[in-house]
């Protein structure tokens, strides 16, 4: 997990110190940026939050924290992206990262679609307990120009576990500047962690990711 998130870093900080180039005044063909900024994720069940004297006051339906995202169109049509978050209450702690090889493909002056693979990981901790899944995932998109200062990104990400993990994301760009836009995303994200000797446990991460923050467009 620690090897993909520094590689994820890694790729976002090639990417903020690339050459910049002209930002595209359409965003929804533009496939050079880095953004950030604050997550919130919901969880469907109740999760302990505390690792000792786990009562029912100690239970959570949530986590909060931060992301990062980075993505470079380095040659021709073909772009790399590299994300990454975590989130926590009390003992409770989630992050996530993900590196990858896309291809994008204009379709008109308004939309483009795109298809990206890499290797993603989900990682769970509670006190010394944790759980932590990785693997290839694989995922499609689009981004549509809705208007112009508004940009939607809906995506579909699968990824290869132990048992199979899926994201539907919908992303929402809003144009400030030609080089600066606001982010905010929803994403619900079905997951089942295995653990134990055999990873013949498991546990069920059914939960909706909210984020709010700021991109850069070079």
């Amino acid at each position: 997990m620690k090897k993909l998130v520094l590689s994820a870093t890694a790729i976002m900080s090639s990417v903020f110190f690339a050459h910049s180039a002209a930002a595209a005044t359409n965003l929804s063909q533009d496939y050079n940026f880095v953004s950030g900024g604050i997550q919130y994720n919901h969880y469907k069940d109740k999760a302990y939050k505390k690792a000792e004297n786990a009562k029912k006051s100690d239970m959570t339906r949530h986590t909060a924290g931060g992301y990062l995202r980075g993505s470079w169109n380095f040659y021709d049509n073909m772009f790399v992206e590299a994300r990454a978050e975590g989130t926590k209450n009390g003992d409770l702690k989630e992050t996530g990262a993900l590196a990858g090889v896309g291809y994008f493909m204009p379709v008109n002056d308004k939309m483009s679609v795109y298809g990206l693979a890499g290797y993603s990981a989900e990682h769970v901790k509670l006190g010394k307990s944790k759980v932590t899944e990785k693997g290839l995932t694989g995922e499609v998109g689009a981004k549509y120009q809705v208007m112009d200062n508004w940009t939607v990104e809906p995506a579909v990400r699968y990824a290869k576990y132990h048992k199979a993990g899926y994201e539907f994301r919908l992303g929402n760009n809003f144009k400030v500047t030609d080089h600066v836009s606001i982010e905010a995303n929803v994403a619900r994200n079905n997951v089942k962690l295995m653990y134990g000797e055999n990873h013949d446990q498991e546990v069920k991460l059914k939960e909706t990711n909210f984020e709010l923050g700021a991109r850069y467009n070079f």
